[in-house]
């Protein structure tokens, strides 16, 4: 390394170092084994190190990287802890609307099937539930019977006579006889004889005398919904 004067000196380390270190002293020749004082322009921080260091290993102020390394890990724990608090925050929240609602099933009210005060949900028993369900689905029923093309005159007893008694399912005469009657309500047995639609109404069939089949009550169960022949 040839002789370099002062102000070269400290030209080059502040080229070098992009202008956050600037050369305050210690110029001596040869400038390897010289011990320079410099001072960072960014928090004023002094110390001292040779020019090989701040030309080919400069690796920026030691306090401005741990300033910046601090600030870093504030970040990361600010952060955490936002995330520690919104997890928090939602929790109770969750808590708190648990709370709202068991406090709402807890509100006595009057039970839409069978009008008793009770603090259950919606009905007063599993009995009232199923009875609102069946009578949710009968009404659905009679809406796809009441959209498709109906034939007002078809009765058990017709069909019946049409079909000479014979369920179309499993080839058995059926039973109009099959029946009880129990506290005035009229209870079906296995064998009594049903209408039964060959394309179930919920799949686009209609009920007309081209669509409907006398069979069992018992076999028209266990057919449901299939089509006839499925």
């Amino acid at each position: 390394m040839g002789l370099i004067s002062e102000a070269t000196v400290a030209k080059r380390i502040k080229e070098n170092t992009n202008g956050e270190q600037e050369y305050i002293s210690g110029y001596s020749t040869p400038i390897k084994y010289a011990r320079l004082q410099v001072r960072c322009t960014v928090c004023g921080e002094t110390w001292e190190t040779s020019y090989h260091n701040l030309t080919t290993q400069y690796r920026g102020c030691a306090l401005c990287r741990e300033k910046k390394r601090s600030e870093t890990e504030k970040e990361k724990r600010e952060e955490a802890e936002r995330k520690l608090e919104e997890r928090r925050r939602r929790r109770e929240q969750r808590i708190a609307e648990k709370e709202r609602r068991r406090s709402e099933r807890e509100i006595p009210h009057y039970c839409p099937v069978c009008g008793g005060l009770t603090t259950r949900p919606k009905y007063c028993s599993d009995k009232c539930m199923k009875k609102a369900n069946w009578s949710t689905k009968e009404a659905k029923r009679r809406e796809k019977i009441t959209a498709a093309m109906v034939d007002k005159d078809i009765t058990v007893r017709g069909l019946y006579k049409r079909d000479a008694g014979v369920c179309h399912i499993c080839g058995g005469r059926c039973n109009p006889e099959d029946y009880t009657v129990r506290g005035g309500a009229f209870i079906a047995g296995d064998w009594y004889p049903s209408i039964d639609h060959i394309v179930p109404l919920n799949k686009g069939g209609e009920h007309s005398w081209n669509n409907v089949r006398l069979a069992h009550r018992r076999c028209n169960s266990l057919k449901s919904d299939k089509v006839a022949g499925d």
